[in-house]
């Protein structure tokens, strides 16, 4: 690993000695969103608002090298998950090689079918702006763990051949994310450590259907041996898998996707064993500029022994409850052109933490939005 590291670096290197050709770039998106509902404040918010700052030049041997920032309302120098990066790029014919604060293999790779309606689904959050009453995930809500995350890793992108697409990443450890700079946290995180991201897709047409089929695996190191206990512990280590298609069919969309992220956050001293995993559905119509759509999201988690006594929330449930979240959603959209859009989405919310005896909230929350691309 630490060859492939100094192999890194050197090319970084080479590459910034001899420039020739420069191009600047400054985009950003801007955004709000106004939100009511059943048990739920309403009122407005955003998300992703941003401005980003890109640079690249050619270099003499016909690399690119490049780069980019964003800057956040939520941070100075990007949020904890994409599309806020901060980091570096290579362009060559073999592979293009990220290095910084950017996505995984999996993100970029794996269909985000939740992100298909008008509105984001689920996958943009918009809906849990007002909602905070999910209790089936891990890290994110309705992916597979660290889904999107922008922590500082080693992103090696290969060239499509034959409609085959490969992508890896090396991650030397999953709490430094955002604006983080100093490596000097504490080995006593919640966060995974050593983590390597490994996905492909596939494209395709066949018979007027065109179609879009990943899917990825998550290895790495377990949580720091103390997190979430207050005596030590083995937690088990990082193991996820993700598989997403999408199918196109003139006007009309579809998506299917699933993700299983096993015992990652468990102990492997538990007699209840953890688990997360989840699905995801969604089918989109678009006329001109309007387009309509409705998806369905299920997600689950369950605690097990370790996380359930030291849990600070739901102490009272017992560890192997299987802990739920089901979403039904529907949306519609206006592009009104000039990189301005506008959607509504209806959000059905439905929660559960296992246990007969509670009686959960489960609103439905109504959002509008309008945002901006530049």
């Amino acid at each position: 690993m630490n060859k492939f590291l100094i192999t890194i670096a050197t090319l970084v290197a080479f590459a910034l000695g001899s420039v020739a050709v420069q191009a600047q770039e400054v985009s950003g998106f801007m955004q709000r969103i106004v939100g009511a509902g059943d048990d739920v404040d309403g009122g407005i918010a955003e998300q992703f608002t941003r401005f980003n700052i890109a640079a690249e030049k050619t270099a003499d041997n016909g690399w690119v090298v490049g780069g980019s920032m964003s800057i956040q309302t939520a941070a100075t120098t990007g949020g904890t998950y994409g599309p806020s990066t901060n980091h570096m790029y290579i362009a060559t014919d073999m592979a293009t090689i990220n290095v910084g604060n950017t996505m995984d293999a999996l993100t970029s790779l794996v269909p985000a079918v939740s992100a298909m309606v008008p509105g984001g689904g689920v996958d943009a959050g918009y809906q849990f702006l007002f909602d905070a009453g999910n209790l089936g995930h891990n890290t994110v809500s309705a992916r597979e763990s660290y889904y999107a995350n922008n922590s500082a890793k080693i992103d090696i992108d290969f060239p499509s051949v034959n409609g085959f697409t490969v992508g890896i990443s090396y991650t030397p450890s999953m709490e430094f994310t955002g604006p983080t700079q100093a490596r000097q946290q504490a080995e006593t995180t919640a966060n995974h450590g050593e983590t390597v991201h490994v996905a492909a897709s596939y494209s395709g047409d066949m018979d007027g259907l065109s179609y879009v089929i990943g899917a990825g695996v998550i290895s790495g190191n377990a949580q720091s041996q103390s997190a979430g206990s207050a005596s030590a512990v083995t937690n088990n280590d990082l193991s996820a898998v993700s598989a997403a298609i999408k199918i196109t069919m003139g006007n009309m969309t579809i998506g299917l996707a699933g993700y299983d992220n096993g015992a990652s956050w468990g102990a492997s001293t538990d007699t209840q064993k953890a688990n997360s995993s989840g699905w995801n559905s969604s089918i989109v119509w678009v006329m001109g500029n309007i387009s309509v759509g409705a998806g369905y999201n299920h997600q689950e988690l369950t605690r097990g022994t370790r996380a359930q006594a030291a849990a600070t929330t739901l102490t009272s449930a017992d560890a192997g409850n299987v802990r739920e979240d089901n979403h039904t959603f529907v949306g519609v959209g206006y592009d009104m052109g000039g990189g301005v859009n506008t959607y509504v989405q209806l959000s059905n919310n439905d929660h559960s933490d296992g246990d007969h005896a509670t009686t959960e909230v489960d609103p439905q929350v109504l959002f509008a939005g309008i945002n901006i691309g530049f």
